[in-house]
């Protein structure tokens, strides 16, 4: 009978068995989570103190299964088997003992809450005019944001929608006088905010310029945003409105908005900061973009602390019914959007307050009795001996689906979400590992090498295929200006429009759609990821060498005759109907098989590499698109790889409960959506399996791609042609795990991982196709003892092994799992104490584990699959092409799908003319003289005249002389460059004759090494004789700027004694006291820092 979350199952008696930024850095964590009230977080908190409520552990009872073990093995003490089959429905057939009224049994975690309907109206939809407004996809660079490739939404307008401030209690790390502004009306003659902000007054004065730079390029890198370039949105709603040259300082205020956020998410980013980094002339511009970040969520996410909205705000009594947003699936994905889309509506609550409403209402609507979907942490009832200490009274939980955080670094949501809030502890793995054969003995680590280049040479070889997508615009702004914290010096004349529109009028010029975009870059398969199965790639041209030639460098011997015609031909293997990776692959293995020797011990090291790669798709690699399989290639993160201490669920139960809990409806499994197609206007109704209805204004809809192929949930009207074409095309695969429970550790623990080659049906097999089904079975073993608390083990089942354990007995599973540790670690092994066996293609509520590229899929399916039809709106990992299957990817999709939404309640942002104000406008002149401190203005104009005087008497201080180019090996590339360039191309083959710049630096590297000394010896002698010139122009500088220095300081001093600043009545009597201290901290600024040995 099935009980709780699993089925615990009765055994078959042949098998023996028995009774039962800055955040931490990349470092195990062990914070402790705790319970954290909404109102204890405070702007003074560090961000990791930052925690969530702790769920309290499961107090179910779970009823004692065993069996009898067999004659020959009686002495050994058999394990209780506990099989994971949650919201299962499994026949009788496919397992040994099951009760199929039992099998969507649902565990209520102690965590849920009980809630409440509320009523829904109709929702107006706010027209827009604008025809600048237009949709497009994200770029698909490696440094601008890429979650947004997968959604359409329309950009700007003419209109004014911009959320209303509320207080907060200022950020301690950034002084700032007291701000305020009122809220713009929404008409289409814009209504410009008024802002009462010092210019540039969240940009530190306490640190120097190229520092801040550095931070704000981090934070821009740290949030998925190329620092250096606008965001394909960001060009379209301000080439209208912003010339090349201004570009620079635009970034500079967005970079700078991101660092505010970076330096502690766990407190909102206000209006006013965000326009304080800013000056003046740009306010309305650092308010458009201070808007686009937090649609986008790019800023303000997650569990964040908001200002509750004004109450003075609101219009007693509303005047209309509060519209009700439904969110299906508790998953990452629908929490993520759920949470994103209740600070939305805080953020921009005066919006709806003057339409005389109050803002709208969000619920969930999960099928299950828990939150997560397929990041499920389940909780262990044994406990051992050897339980970690800093466990005790924590959860011991392993992963039944998601596990690893595949790296914090260079834009990964998850490091605020974890680290930057949550104070969530965690544990870093390292990849190194030993690779044990069919007979348990380690094999050699050089034969392993070996064949893993082979390996990786085939995928580069296979990736000449993939389908090349178009990359695009990239508008950047002046990279040294903003290495240095400074603003462009000019305005330019002309738009970034009218520039390109000229450009276009040219004769043979490119098109508008075709200036600014750079030349497509080639991601090339270099290693692969033992953690995670993820490929590497790295810009490069495919397949270059000859396969002889390559193998020969990788240090195989080559078969006689094979140098000289040694290479691969992959194209017929392509052009065969139904090609598909896999199909490919094993005929490039095949191919060189012609080139080197390859044994059987190769082929079963090559598909341990191959399941690897089948453990990352979900899938046997025969059912992957070769165009597309690798379709997110250059969207991965960097940083080590994590898993969450006591459960990666700990993420879910944070978003749901952080900074305040959730609306949420568990075990409301949906049978039917009834949406409007037409348009966002309607009521949307979503019915439960028990007739249960729900009523909504907008329909979020995270369901799996799983069940949707599987057809069991109902839409009316029916979801349109090219969605449903698209569902049927995508893959949706199945990876399942054998989690095992032991007394005490016999393994080796300073590792995370160990692999287990697999045989062929014929163990002396060199056939590709004779591995397929059986490499993935248990070849990849986690040690989880760090993250549990408890003496663990996660075997992978992947490829057709993932599918096989959707129906072998658990039994048989546990024995085969034993037979192998056996095998590996001595007859000693003992069977299990616990056992978990996951079936996630049996799961009701998944239908399997993540989306994949099967063989019929299209370039833009993710895109389709994230387009809105009418009110229904979609999110989930199979809605984001560039990080798809992965858990940040179905989180940065419910930020999208939030942003959808807010998009068609409100309108898209309002983008004032002009945007940035001219030099001499009378605006801008009050907002300065406004914003302006009577004592800081006196200060500025006395640090002006007084300066004035230094120069009109001793001149501008000496300039620091230009560095030499380098050494004599750099003037000997420089030289050679054309030669090298030349060798590269003669080593190609037919064809691919480009020669990318780190080949040639190579090259020159070699060519550099192997000269004699008297052809260094001219390179030697010019940067020798360079150097010495630069020396002797250094030591004068060095003089003359001691010298002037001096003369600054004196020439200073005097005309402070002869002519001193004194305060004026509208000063306080206190600012006297401050004018020395204040003209003391300017006096350091002039001093060029690290440049000059005077102390000023």
């Amino acid at each position: 009978m099935a009980t709780g979350v699993e089925n615990h199952l009765s055994l078959e008696k042949e098998v023996p068995i028995g009774p039962s930024f800055s955040y931490p850095q990349d470092v195990d964590s062990s914070s402790p989570i705790s319970s954290l009230a909404p109102e204890s977080v405070t702007h003074s908190q560090s961000q990791s103190q930052s925690q969530i409520p702790a769920s309290p552990s499961s107090s179910l009872s779970y009823p004692q299964v065993s069996g009898q073990g067999s004659s020959d093995e009686s002495s050994e003490v058999a394990p209780e088997i506990v099989v994971w089959t949650e919201d299962m429905d499994l026949s009788s057939s496919s397992l040994s003992t099951h009760d199929p009224e039992d099998s969507s049994g649902m565990h209520l975690d102690t965590d849920d809450e009980k809630h409440q309907h509320g009523d829904d109206s109709p929702l107006p939809v706010e027209p827009t005019d604008d025809p600048i407004a237009e949709s497009f996809s994200s770029s698909h660079s490696s440094l601008t944001d890429l979650s947004d490739a997968s959604s359409s939404p329309s950009i700007v307008s003419s209109k004014a929608t911009t959320p209303v401030e509320t207080e907060i209690p200022s950020r301690p790390q950034v002084v700032r006088a007291a701000q305020s502004f009122s809220a713009s009306s929404h008409r289409h003659d814009i209504e410009r905010l008024t802002f009462n902000v010092r210019p540039k007054s969240s940009v530190p004065t306490d640190i120097p310029s190229y520092q801040y730079a550095s931070e704000c390029i981090a934070a821009a890198e740290s949030s998925r945003l190329n620092p250096y370039a606008l965001h394909p949105e960001e060009y379209h709603f301000l080439r209208h409105h912003i010339s090349h040259s201004q570009v620079t300082t635009y970034l500079n205020i967005r970079n700078g908005i991101l660092r505010i956020w970076m330096k502690q998410p766990s407190v909102s980013v206000t209006r006013h900061e965000a326009v304080g980094c800013a000056n003046a002339r740009w306010f309305d511009a650092a308010n458009v973009c201070y808007d686009w970040l937090i649609r986008r969520g790019y800023i303000n996410y997650g569990c964040v602390q908001l200002p509750e909205p004004q109450s003075e705000l609101r219009v007693e009594p509303p005047t209309k019914k509060r519209k009700t947003i439904a969110v299906i699936g508790a998953g990452i994905s629908g929490l993520s959007c759920a949470r994103q889309l209740d600070g939305l509506f805080k953020q921009h609550a005066g919006h709806f307050y003057a339409r005389g409403e109050e803002p709208p209402k969000v619920i969930l609507l999960e099928g299950r009795g828990r939150v997560g979907g397929r990041v499920y942490s389940r909780e262990f009832k044994t406990r051992t001996a050897e339980s970690e200490i800093e466990f005790k009274g924590k959860r011991h939980t392993a992963e039944m689906g998601g596990m690893i955080i595949t790296g914090f670094d260079r834009g990964n949501p998850l490091n605020v979400i974890v680290r930057g809030q949550l104070g969530i502890p965690y544990h870093s793995l390292t990849a190194e590992t030993t690779i044990y054969d069919s007979n348990g003995k380690p094999v050699d680590p050089i034969r392993d090498l070996l064949v893993e280049k082979l390996y990786n040479d085939c995928l580069d070889r296979v990736s000449e295929f993939k389908f090349k997508s178009q990359p695009s615009k990239l508008i950047e702004g002046n990279r040294d200006l903003i290495d240095d914290g400074r603003d462009s010096p000019g305005d330019g004349s002309k738009t970034i429009m009218q520039a390109e529109e000229a450009t276009a009028a040219l004769p043979d010029a490119p098109s508008v759609s075709q200036q600014n975009v750079p030349e497509t870059v080639n991601m090339v398969p270099v290693s692969a990821d033992k953690l995670t199965g993820r490929v590497h790639n790295e810009p490069g041209v495919p397949a270059t060498v000859k396969a002889s030639e390559k193998a020969r460098l990788m240090g195989w011997n080559i078969r006689p005759g094979a140098a000289e015609k040694g290479n691969l031909d992959l194209t017929p293997a392509t052009a065969l109907e139904g090609s598909t990776l896999g199909s490919v692959l094993d005929h490039a293995i095949t191919q060189y098989k012609n080139i080197v020797d390859l044994n059987a011990q190769d082929h079963r090291l090559i598909n341990w590499h191959i399941a690897n790669l089948e453990y990352s798709n979900a899938t046997n690699l025969h059912k992957l698109s070769l165009g597309l399989w690798d379709i997110d290639a250059g969207n991965e993160w960097e940083g080590n790889h994590t898993m969450v201490v006591g459960g990666y669920q700990s993420v879910a139960r944070g978003l749901l409960q952080c900074p305040s809990p959730l609306d949420i409806m568990t075990k409301f499994p949906v049978q039917k959506i009834t949406y409007n197609g037409e348009g966002f206007d309607g009521v949307a109704i979503i019915e439960s399996e028990d007739g249960t209805q729900v009523e909504a204004n907008a329909v979020v809809c995270t369901i799996p791609l799983g069940v949707l192929k599987q057809g069991s949930i109902g839409f009316e009207p029916p979801l349109p042609s090219e969605k449903a074409d698209a569902i049927g095309r995508l893959g949706f695969g199945i990876l399942n795990k054998v989690v095992l429970l032991y007394d005490k550790v016999f393994w080796d623990s300073d590792r995370h991982i160990f692999g287990v080659l697999r045989d062929a049906t014929n163990r002396h097999s060199t056939s590709q196709q004779d591995y397929s089904t059986n490499r993935g079975r248990f070849f990849q073993w986690f040690n989880v003892t760090n993250t549990t608390g408890l003496p663990c083990l996660i075997a992978l089942m992947a490829g057709d092994a993932g599918f096989d354990t959707e129906h072998t007995s658990n039994d048989s599973l546990v024995a085969e799992a034993t037979e192998i540790l056996r095998s590996v670690f001595g007859k000693d092994v003992p069977y299990p104490i616990e056992t978990v066996v996951t079936r996630w293609g049996s799961d009701r509520f998944a239908r399997g584990s993540y989306s994949s590229a099967a063989p019929d899929m299209l370039p833009e399916d993710y895109n389709v699959m994230a387009q809105p039809a009418g009110n229904l709106f979609f999110a989930g990992e199979h809605t984001i092409g560039t990080h798809p299957a992965t858990v940040h990817g179905a989180y940065l999709s419910g930020l999208r799908a939030a942003s959808e939404v807010l998009e068609a309640m409100i309108g898209p942002i309002e983008v004032p003319t002009p945007l940035v104000l001219p030099r001499d406008s009378l605006l801008l002149h009050k907002r300065k003289e406004a914003a302006k401190d009577p004592r800081q203005a006196r200060l500025e104009a006395y640090e002006i005249e007084v300066w004035e005087h230094v120069l009109s008497k001793i001149g501008d201080r000496p300039l620091r002389p230009n560095k030499v180019s380098g050494s004599a090996y750099i003037l000997f590339s420089k030289a050679h460059f054309e030669a090298a360039k030349k060798k590269c191309e003669e080593s190609r083959k037919p064809g691919k004759t480009r020669s990318l710049p780190n080949e040639v630096r190579i090259m020159t590297s070699r060519m550099w090494k192997e000269a004699t000394p008297d052809e260094r010896k001219p390179y030697e002698e010019q940067a020798a004789e360079q150097k010495k010139l630069y020396l002797q122009a250094m030591q004068e500088y060095t003089e003359l700027a001691e010298k002037w220095d001096r003369q600054a300081i004196a020439l200073r001093a005097a005309y402070e004694q002869e002519h001193p600043s004194l305060p004026g009545p509208e000063e306080g009597p206190e600012d006297a006291s401050m004018m020395q201290k204040h003209r003391r901290a300017r006096n350091v600024s002039y001093a060029e820092g690290g440049d000059s040995d005077v102390e000023l």
